[in-house]
Order: C-alpha cells, then sequence, then structure tokens
C-alpha cells in the first residue's frame, strides 16, 4: 500500500501546533509554469539572485490562481510579486528575473492592503499536497478568488492541506474542503480556530503553542493583536521549558519534553524521524 503521510499522520494523531513555518518575511512569485521538487529554485530564477533577494530567510515561494485561471497558456504579460517585510505587504509586478529585486526595496512595488490566503499545491514535491490541497484551493478561491493562490512547498506536507495567510502569518492545516472557507472566514473576522491551527509563521515553536494556549483559554483574540515574546528558557530544544508572555495577558509555560515515535513524516521521506512534541504546563494571567 502506497503511504501517503498525511494519513499516517492523522491516525497517529500528531500535534500540528509549533510547526509553522519560521519565516517572517515572505515573497510570493507568480510563476504558472510546473513547479520543480525543489522550487524556487530549478525554474527560471537564478540561484544567485534568490539569494540576493533572500531566500531562505526572507522565504521565496512560487503562486499561481487555482485552475485554469493559473495555466501557463492563460497569462499573458508581466507576472505579480508580493512581498511581506516587517508585517506590510507590498505588490509589484515583474518580466525579468532581475525586476524582483524592487521587493528589496521598501518602496518598491505599492502597498498592498488586503489579505492573502496561500494554499500549498506543491504535488510533485509531496503528493499528499495536492491531492489535498487543490480541493482547498477550489473552495477558498470560489469565495475570495482575488485573495487565494495556490504556493509551492511550505513545510508540513504530513499536515496537508496547510493554508498560510498574510499577512498575519497564521498557519492553517489537515481541515477538509468543507471546512476550509469557515475556517478561513473565522480567521479573518478576528476569532481563530485553533482546531486547525499549526501555529504563527516566524514565532519559536513554543511561542506559536503559548499563543493557541491563550486562544483557547482567554478567548477569540485577532491573530495580529497577539505578541508573543518569550522572556525564560531552560533546556535546550529537546529537553526544555520556555516561559511566554503574549501580549501582557498571560505567561504560558511550555515544555518539550518528548519525541514521538519514529515515523516517515513525508511521502518522499527515506527514513523515519521523530518529531517533537510539545505540552502545555501552565497559563496564568500576567502581572
Amino acid at each position: 500500500m502506497t503511504l501517503r503521510c498525511s494519513d499516517a499522520a492523522a491516525e497517529r494523531g500528531d500535534p500540528m501546533l509549533g510547526t509553522a513555518p519560521p519565516q517572517r518575511d515572505w515573497l510570493l512569485v507568480e510563476h504558472p509554469a510546473p513547479w520543480p521538487v525543489t522550487a524556487p529554485f530549478g525554474a527560471d530564477l537564478p540561484d544567485d539572485l534568490l539569494r540576493r533577494l533572500g531566500h531562505p530567510g526572507l522565504r521565496t515561494v512560487f503562486v499561481r490562481r487555482h485552475g485554469r485561471a493559473g495555466a501557463p497558456d492563460r497569462l499573458d504579460g508581466p507576472r505579480r510579486w508580493f512581498c511581506l517585510r516587517d508585517g506590510r505587504l507590498r505588490a509589484g509586478l515583474w518580466t525579468e528575473p532581475d525586476d524582483l529585486l524592487a521587493s528589496l526595496d521598501p518602496a518598491g512595488g505599492t502597498a498592498y492592503d488586503e489579505p492573502l490566503a496561500l494554499v500549498c499545491t506543491h504535488g510533485v514535491h509531496d503528493v499528499c499536497c495536492a491531492v489535498k490541497g487543490r480541493p482547498v484551493a477550489e473552495a477558498l478561491s470560489t469565495r475570495w478568488p482575488d485573495a487565494t493562490w495556490e504556493c509551492s512547498h511550505l513545510g508540513g506536507d504530513r499536515f496537508a492541506p496547510n493554508v498560510l495567510l498574510l499577512p498575519d502569518l497564521a498557519c492553517y492545516a489537515g481541515m477538509p474542503a468543507d471546512e476550509a472557507v469557515r475556517v478561513v472566514g473565522a480567521h479573518l473576522a478576528g476569532a481563530p480556530d485553533t482546531t486547525w491551527l499549526r501555529g504563527v509563521a516566524g514565532h519559536h515553536p513554543a511561542a506559536q503553542v503559548a499563543m493557541a494556549a491563550v486562544l483557547d483559554r482567554l478567548g477569540p483574540v485577532p491573530v495580529p493583536e497577539l505578541v508573543a515574546r518569550v522572556v525564560e528558557q531552560d533546556g535546550d530544544l529537546d529537553a526544555g521549558a520556555w516561559t511566554v508572555d503574549v501580549s501582557g495577558r498571560a505567561r504560558v509555560v511550555v515544555r518539550s519534553s518528548r519525541r514521538a515515535e519514529a515515523a516517515r513524516l513525508t511521502c518522499r521521506a527515506t527514513r523515519e524521524t521523530r518529531a517533537l512534541q510539545w505540552d502545555v504546563v501552565s497559563v496564568e494571567p500576567a502581572g
């Protein structure tokens, strides 16, 4: 039987919290042609240009519209780019790869004030992302056609489908396609659903877990209003505890005290890995 990493992870009950990508800054490059396994490398952007743009510190991903709207023969003229840096989105157009260097200039492009929803559909990287991501991309693009983009690898293949919302950096995963519109709608309304939350990208895993704990125990708060700050650390990543102040509302102690049993965590994995597990020790009012 063919391994499907997302099905195996669901059967094991792998926890998603604390697994959102580590990057705060993102560059989205419209690329309607097929994505290589190693995207953004291996396509029409030179490797040295990607490094000049800041990848992987500034995470570069390819994006395209869902379905025929994103097919190569449907794109005529300049392509779009979006850059999230320091919490602010800007957008521009590119024809030649060097045009993307405008994204490095804080005044490059124009301010973009609408949210974006990225859905990973990078099937050549992991088949689960295509099989489970495309129905979510279809559902979201029907509801929010201007905001929704399919994207290349986000990480967390075993939690497919994966959705990253910008500029908030909230990463949701695992929800069925018929739940996706409700989950994203709740987020946009300021009531994030932690059932499907992997975390907020750009934060330490312990901070991601702490933010979700505050949402669960102190009521819904729009993600942009959550400011997580690690104020104390005891131990290391494999066996440590972190005290996290969340928006001055609560102090949360999170422990990385165990690793799961070894398993193949992606469809393409050639060896087994033991994923880190996170536990909330306490949530106390700050002050």
